[in-house]
């Protein structure tokens, strides 16, 4: 089992970990097999919000590990399909109170988010007006990110810097906040 341990700044860019520490705000990774397994932000020198993700340990377990911050953030690699992942994120007060339930679809190779937004806490459902889409171009860049609202139809397109569209599926995707994960056609060159 191989673990590793890379830093980023504020803006998301990899630094040493002399870099990090010498700043105000950075952000310590460790990957473990080549997967992340905890993120912890630090502002100040201290850690403001950690992101731990669940393999088969409790969710007390994880709690225990980090009793001086109120609240943590608990993800789960929940599905995959094609090259994107789906992750469920939970906040959970330091009592064990859960906060938000949310999820993250993401591409595998290069990290960028496709979809994302909320549960409702009592019922389970997604709440279709928290569900951001967002469109890349061949390059990464941004096209259009997609706003839905509650009976999940497109209600805001805004309009982002990059041009066209590079996904492995249809762009009817982005048409209604469901479904989360694409679906991807089979005859796809990617």
């Amino acid at each position: 089992m191989s673990t590793i341990i890379s830093y980023e700044n504020e803006y998301f860019e990899p630094v040493t970990e002399e870099e990090a520490l010498a700043s105000s705000e950075y952000v310590k990774i460790i990957k473990i097999n080549g997967q992340t397994k905890i993120r912890e932000d630090y502002n100040e020198k201290v850690m403001v919000e950690v992101t731990y993700y669940q393999d088969n340990e409790s969710i007390h377990e994880i709690l225990a590990k980090y009793p001086l911050l109120n609240l943590i953030d608990i993800a789960k690699r929940t599905e995959i399909q094609g090259n994107y992942i789906k992750e469920e994120i939970s906040t959970y007060h330091k009592n064990g109170e859960l906060k938000l339930h949310a999820f993250n679809i993401e591409h595998i190779l290069t990290g960028k988010s496709i979809c994302f937004g909320r549960y409702n806490l009592q019922t389970g459902d997604v709440n279709r007006n928290t569900v951001v889409k967002t469109k890349y171009d061949v390059y990464n860049n941004v096209s259009y990110t997609y706003y839905y609202n509650s009976a999940g139809e497109v209600y805001v397109i805004e309009e982002g810097e990059g041009f066209g569209f590079s996904n492995d599926f249809s762009e009817s995707y982005y048409n209604y906040a469901l479904p989360l994960l694409p679906e991807i056609e089979e005859n796809s060159e990617y």
